[in-house]
């Protein structure tokens, strides 16, 4: 589950990865954050440019101001539509950037497209430093059209390249204008959508010329317009703009036109990829010098000086830093070595760099949850995240009755969480794992990895442990209750889960041990702070998107009301997804959403929270997780949970985690005589609760560590109810020993399948690696067998993520430690590892045995596949394709054959890398897409087709310079 939180974009992630698509500005086109989320910033770190994000006043003015829906605007003459454009704000027209009958009429009418551009060179001529005379509007309006026109052939006149240089005039008109230059905030605005409207159009020698002096301004007085957040988005809208155009937009006669022609407006580029502030505040102003100094070098007078300008960046910037980075990518990409014949190998300084920002690690519940941290986090810190994932994972179980995980073999079988010291270090994300870094913290299901960073109270009004606990919540949903990876399935589709997931998690992020789940004071002052322009309804909510503002906050309100008053309907909603029954689910939304009686109670909950705001708490785990608990017999501990919650049919199981041991102990409680389902829960929940606290008034200090959780409600044959009850806690090592982290060393070897190997693993060599070669897809079994039971384990690695582990040993018969994954052809390896004191000798047996797997089959993309000659198939529909693409290797095509006519959805899921996207294109028409994402949730991206007989071409690609893991489903609807 690709999931992110409390959005605060970055201008590097927007700049590097909106030009190398080479796509006119999709991702930009409404101007929104690329994240997921709508998170209100609390505390701004440093300034970036988040283009055409409303203030709160701002957004409180647009609610109260006139929609005008396009159809309305067909049936203005063109005078009056220039005249009404003029006076309102684009932000009126809802249906801007979207295809629909009315967009289509609206943009094939040449003559009103015309008049619209004419308007807009009259307004460019007339415009002063405090009256902008509509501009902006205009912009947005053929932005719209051109952006519409480069994915409907309907519209496809509008990217015609005679037709684009008709917008000349207008940007000359503009140009012109005396107060053209930056200054008040009026003036920088127009500057950025001028910039804006380049880069969907084009631009001329002339109209570059005069943006130089704009570019030169910006950088000789960089003290002063670095610290004004409008100077710097024009100055990167510019950048931007005319990069985009340069890249992409011109053909070789125009290039060999531009080539030596435009110093001019690469000086300052060049100077400040040169010397730019590394400060947290204006590092993205250095970054995206460096990005466009590698890109448009090609145009300068002397071809070389750009590649030298980034030679001496990567040892002028601090080493790992961004500018770093962006110096090498650059590098790589565009000259493949630097100015001294020096190869770049990017991917070793990846591996380099999660030394320097990850160096630490931790591991519990014998492998299973695994953190990657900063040398600033403590173990403190990071066992109250470990203990806080308890405290939720109970509650959470209590409420949906499941703890059964929906399909085995999925990566999130290890949880990886990987934490930065500051923000500033979790930017390095994007370099290191190739994931965006525009949120608090994002949940990728793919990988079994979510990562955040530590926070002060100055940056955020979000802990750490708020912030892990909701992302832990999202791990929770993927693995227990929405089936399949996120994203991926009808259940997915039209939005229909967003208020359940981003309000589920900010609702279970309150769990606490003993006391339920408490409304989170911070949440609940989002929603104080909002309640004066916002009046969502509880069916605004079940239809929310991401980017309806505060939804996390109004959803988390919906799904409290529901747990406190009216717990069938979170119940039954919480089946009908788990059951992935969609038609179900639908029924329930639209019913819940015609019902007076859920709408009332809503609002009367929303009214109770803000009037309990000051009462209000944000639950964090106490200190009496960390305590060193006392050396007991544990079989003392299940004697005594047992006794206490009158438990029959116990087991019990242990697990290693460095410091400590942890039990599960599992057990059947027959209850008194069924009142219906939902008492039954109440009063099961209120006797859990109960248990621990006898067992807390108990003397061993471990009985304050325990949780607990019931699921599988039934009823006895004599009318009683029954549930299973699961507690967890805290175990010393039975000689009060203290244990150290694996450290592996490995050494490859082979290993067959079906053929043990042995090994030793001792405090000299405290691991052995293994190398395995699978050909086929299959569902593999790897089994250890030690003499002592204990202090070995192993894990499983790709050979594409050599860092994250994708299987570990989960069930325990005897001396052996047993478990399986879903294997695709490639190479993996087993590492073998030691996790006690010890100072013996561990000897072990290891063996890989498989069959067939009996699920879905996955077709393995091969190289090479980088031309419709070479594509790979053809391929029938209904294929799930995996493939990647690393170092040169920038696109992968695909063939699919047609036979008949239907309805069609295509997938991508990156599971490794953000800058990927796709495009499907008929044997007919290799020059225009015919589909192209349209959903974007996440990191998912998919779209709807009819496709008809024939042959298909799906070509996926990247657009920036990392390692992408991918797979894309094709499936009829």
């Amino acid at each position: 589950m690709n999931r992110s939180w409390i959005s605060m974009v970055t201008a590097g992630s927007i700049a590097i990865s909106t030009v190398a698509a080479g796509l006119p500005l999709a991702a930009q086109a409404k101007s929104t954050p690329l994240s997921t989320s709508q998170e209100p910033i609390d505390s701004q770190i440093g300034h970036t440019p988040v283009q055409e994000n409303m203030s709160k006043s701002q957004l409180r003015q647009a609610a109260k101001q006139e929609k005008y829906s396009i159809s309305h605007l067909n049936t203005l003459d063109n005078s009056e539509l220039v005249e009404l454009l003029k006076e309102i704000s684009w932000t009126q027209i809802p249906e801007l950037f979207t295809y629909n009958d009315d967009t289509q009429e609206f943009y094939e009418d040449r003559e009103r497209v015309q008049s619209i551009i004419d308007a807009l060179q009259e307004s460019g001529k007339n415009f002063t430093k405090d009256d902008e005379q509509g501009i902006h509007t205009y912009v947005e309006v053929l932005r719209s059209g051109y952006y519409l026109g480069y994915y409907h052939n309907e519209l496809k006149y509008l990217l015609e390249p005679k037709y684009k240089q008709k917008i000349i005039p207008a940007l000359q008109a503009i140009t012109s204008n005396q107060y053209f230059a930056l200054g008040t905030k009026t003036q920088n605005e127009i500057i950025s959508s001028t910039g804006k409207l380049i880069s969907n159009t084009t631009v001329d020698s002339e109209t570059i010329g005069v943006l130089s002096k704009v570019m030169e301004d910006f950088n000789d007085n960089r003290d002063q317009w670095s610290e004004d957040r409008e100077a710097s988005e024009a100055f990167y809208s510019v950048l931007q703009g005319v990069g985009y155009v340069l890249i992409w937009g011109v053909d070789d006669s125009q290039k060999d036109e531009l080539e030596g022609s435009i110093d001019a407006f690469l000086n300052p580029i060049f100077d400040l990829a040169e010397n730019g502030d590394t400060s947290a505040d204006h590092v993205w102003l250095t970054n995206n010098a460096l990005y466009y100094t590698g890109k448009l070098g090609s145009y300068y007078s002397d071809p070389d000086k750009a590649n030298d300008i980034l030679t001496k960046a990567m040892k002028t910037y601090k080493k790992w830093s961004e500018p770093y980075f962006t110096a090498a990518q650059q590098i790589e990409e565009t000259y493949g070595e630097d100015t001294n014949g020096k190869k770049i190998d990017l991917e070793e300084m990846k591996k380099e760099g999660k030394k320097h920002y990850l160096p630490q690690q931790f591991t519990f519940d014998d492998g299973a949850v695994v953190f990657k941290t900063g040398d600033k986090l403590t173990e403190e810190q990071v066992e109250r995240l470990y203990w806080a994932s308890k405290e939720v994972k109970a509650q959470f179980h209590r409420v949906i009755g499941n703890d059964k995980e929906l399909e085995s073999g999925n990566p999130d079988d290890v949880l990886t969480i990987v934490i930065y010291n500051t923000p500033d270090e979790y930017k390095m994300n994007r370099f290191l794992y190739g994931y965006d870094t525009d949120n608090g913290g994002i949940y990728i299901e793919g990988t079994g990895t979510f990562f955040t960073y530590d926070r002060t109270k100055e940056q955020s009004i979000y802990s750490l442990e708020e912030l892990f606990r909701h992302e832990f919540v999202h791990y929770l949903q993927g693995r227990y209750e929405v089936p399949g990876m996120w994203g991926q399935g009808e259940i997915y589709e039209n939005s229909r889960l967003p208020w359940y997931e981003e309000g589920g998690a900010e609702f279970f992020a309150g769990a606490t041990r003993t006391e339920g789940i408490k409304p989170r004071q911070s949440v609940v002052g989002n929603i104080r702070n909002a309640a004066s322009y916002l009046d969502y309804t509880a069916a605004d909510m079940m239809r929310a998107k991401y980017g309806t503002l505060a939804f996390y906050d109004y959803s988390f309100a919906l799904q409290y009301h529901m747990f406190k008053n009216d717990l069938a309907r979170l119940d039954k909603i919480n089946d009908t997804i788990r059951s992935n029954d969609v038609s179900a689910y639908d029924d329930l939304i639209e019913e819940f959403s015609r019902d007076r009686s859920l709408e009332r109670g809503y609002q009367e909950t929303l009214e109770e929270l803000i009037d309990q705001y000051e009462e209000l708490d944000v639950p964090l785990v106490s200190n009496d997780y960390l305590q060193k608990v006392d050396v007991t017999s544990k079989e003392e501990v299940y004697r005594q949970i047992t006794k206490v919650a009158a438990l029959t049919d116990v087991k019990t199981d242990e697990k290693d985690s460095g410091d400590f041991r942890s039990f599960t102990l599992r057990g059947v409680y027959t209850g008194g005589a069924s009142q219906g389902e939902y008492q039954d829960w109440q009063e099961m929940n209120r006797l859990t609760d109960g248990f621990l606290k006898e067992l807390s008034d108990l003397s061993w200090n471990g009985y304050d560590t325990v949780t607990s959780y019931f699921t599988n409600y039934r009823t006895t044959k004599d009318g009683r109810f029954a549930y299973d009850v699961v507690f967890h806690g805290k175990l010393s090592h039975e000689d009060g020993s203290e244990t150290e982290q694996p450290n592996p060393n490995p050494e490859d070897s082979s290993i067959s399948l079906g053929k043990p190997i042995t090994g030793i693993i001792h405090p000299q060599k405290p691991s052995q690696e293994f190398r395995l070669d699978v050909k086929s897809a299959q569902q593999l079994q790897v089994e250890m067998e030690t003499k002592q039971g204990n202090g070995v384990a192993w894990l499983l690695f790709h050979e594409s993520d050599r860092e994250n582990y994708i299987a570990y040993p989960n069930k325990r018969e005897g001396n052996k430690l047993i478990g399986s994954f879903d294997a695709k052809p490639g190479t993996y390896y087993v590492t073998a590892y030691t996790y006690g004191t010890g100072q013996e000798d561990r000897p072990f047996t290891l063996m890989v045995t498989g069959e067939a797997s009996p699920q879905e089959q996955l077709y393995q993309e091969s190289e090479s596949n980088d031309s419709t000659e070479q594509a790979n198939g053809p391929l029938p529909i209904g294929t799930t394709v995996s493939g990647d693409m690393k170092g040169n290797d920038w696109q992968d095509i695909f063939a699919f054959q047609v036979d008949k006519p239907e309805d069609i959805r295509i997938s991508l899921n990156p599971q490794q890398g953000q800058g990927v996207t796709w495009m499907l294109f008929h044997e007919g028409n290799p020059d225009r897409p015919v589909a192209y994402p349209q959903e974007i949730e996440g990191n998912l991206q998919s779209a709807h087709y009819q496709v008809k007989p024939g042959r298909y071409y799906l070509y996926v690609y990247k657009y920036q310079n990392e390692g992408v893991v991918y797979t894309v489903e094709t499936k009829q609807r």
